[in-house]
């Protein structure tokens, strides 16, 4: 190697190997001093329902006060399942279909009645995105019974519990335990599902006073 080629060779070291200045104190790297943008509220701008008066909705839209609120919804549901709005809509978008049936079942019966492990509720991407990757037919397509069972004794008993604090169990669901007789295999748009919270009673009014002189003798 020639002289020139050494001096290179040693300047481009000498570059690699310094190390960088050090930082002032106070110095943060932008993602670590900016907190996280605050969530806009879709129906801040008041923006009334194209057509008129806002459809009545039900399952997974039921709590939808705005237009916005709804597209942002349908997208943030389309991305935890790694689908298209056509999965589950056809041309028009009102039409019942089975896979709206069993989103809005999810919603309205499965999701309320569990809740995650130390509190916290359950929403499509808790269990269609595990791993990060979104997929409508977790299980497979068609089911297999083996990832079933898999998923459902290492992951959802572990990761969540009933909605009242209590832990999961395959009788929770399936009315007896894997291999029982009387175990029910599909849960899907029946009423096998965990009991929901103990409702908070009011208490009881107080008793009308008696009217004067209507005490017995």
């Amino acid at each position: 190697m020639t002289r020139i080629g050494w001096l290179a060779l040693g300047f481009g070291l000498f570059a690699c190997g310094t190390p960088p200045p050090p930082r002032e104190a106070g110095d943060r790297t932008e993602s670590a001093a900016r907190p996280p943008a605050p969530r806009v509220d879709p129906c801040a701008k008041g923006e009334a329902w194209p057509g008129g008066a806002q459809p009545a909705f039900q399952g997974v839209a039921r709590h939808v006060r705005c237009r916005a609120e709804l597209i942002e919804l349908m997208n943030a549901t389309a991305s935890a399942l790694g689908v298209n709005c056509d999965y589950c809509h056809l041309d028009d978008y009102a039409a019942p279909t089975q896979r709206k049936q069993i989103a809005n079942w999810m919603a309205t019966e499965l999701s309320p009645s569990l809740r995650k492990r130390g509190g916290g509720s359950v929403g499509c991407a808790d269990c269609h995105a595990e791993g990060g990757k979104a997929r409508a037919k977790m299980l497979g397509t068609p089911r297999r019974h083996d990832l079933s069972v898999e998923w459902m004794t290492t992951v959802l008993v572990e990761r969540f519990e009933t909605a009242g604090g209590e832990p999961l169990y395959c009788r929770t669901c399936h009315v007896e335990n894997l291999g029982a007789p009387g175990f029910v295999r599909s849960v899907i748009l029946s009423p096998h599902l965990p009991p929901g919270p103990p409702s908070k009673a009011l208490p009881l009014p107080p008793p009308p006073a008696a009217p004067p002189g209507a005490a017995g003798g």
